[in-house]
């Protein structure tokens, strides 16, 4: 069986990687064709083409930004394939291209909204992402959006709190490689709901105007948000 063959690979335009190689030395004479498997090292699985004795080259289309490629060239002779040349090659990180994708699910409440994503597409995330910036502010307010700066995580998930009730906020979110930010995802809009209409006070003897007045006052404290537990 043959050894390995001497394999190169260069970048050499932005999406296009040249893959070369040459039959392993003393070779001649045995070698009926190459098999190449290639991709991102992080997905599974690699591509394979074969080639016949005579190619000594491919051009690799379609590579992303930011990425680890491998490369696993092997012989084809009579006995089967030979020992596998293996070569990997890093492409420069670039700001993402793409935004990430806002779930529909969520959890609302009066006063909260929670929401996730999912990174944006492989193909246009040009790198590791290293943190995601949410953006957000009350629908049709002139004022500025407020940022929040979040570490990617495997939930990749956040909470707004502190939210007027039965308000829309619109939300939206982009991605940050070692680069810097790519551009916002299209704006999301949520309502929160309606404040909670308090607590039922039941009384069985007549009430004295003061103790109105008391329960007139709780009932504006629990629509304010303001009311104690236990109160």
């Amino acid at each position: 069986v043959p050894g390995k063959p001497i394999l190169s690979v260069h970048q050499t335009e932005e999406n296009t990687l040249l893959v070369k190689w040459e039959p392993p030395l003393g070779a001649e004479g045995q070698v009926l064709g190459y098999r190449l498997q290639f991709g991102r090292k992080d997905v599974d699985p690699l591509a394979t083409l074969e080639f016949s004795a005579l190619e000594d080259k491919y051009i690799a289309p379609s590579i992303h930004k930011g990425a680890t490629y491998v490369f696993k060239l092997a012989v084809k002779s009579r006995a089967g394939f030979g020992e596998e040349a293996v070569q990997e090659l890093t492409t420069p990180e670039d700001i993402p291209k793409g935004y990430p994708q806002i779930l529909e699910a969520s959890n609302v409440t009066s006063m909260s909204v929670q929401f996730g994503w999912l990174p944006p597409v492989l193909a246009e995330r040009n790198g590791a992402i290293v943190k995601y910036t949410v953006a957000y502010r009350e629908a049709g307010s002139p004022g500025n959006l407020l940022e929040k700066d979040l570490p990617p995580s495997p939930e990749n998930s956040y909470t707004l709190n502190g939210l007027k009730p039965n308000t829309a906020y619109d939300v939206k979110i982009r991605a940050h490689t070692s680069k810097g930010p790519g551009p916002y995802s299209p704006t999301v809009q949520y309502r929160t709901f309606q404040l909670d209409q308090g607590r039922t006070y039941r009384f069985l003897l007549p009430l004295s105007p003061s103790i109105w007045g008391w329960c007139r006052e709780a009932r504006e404290l629990e629509r304010s948000g303001q009311a104690q537990p236990g109160s």
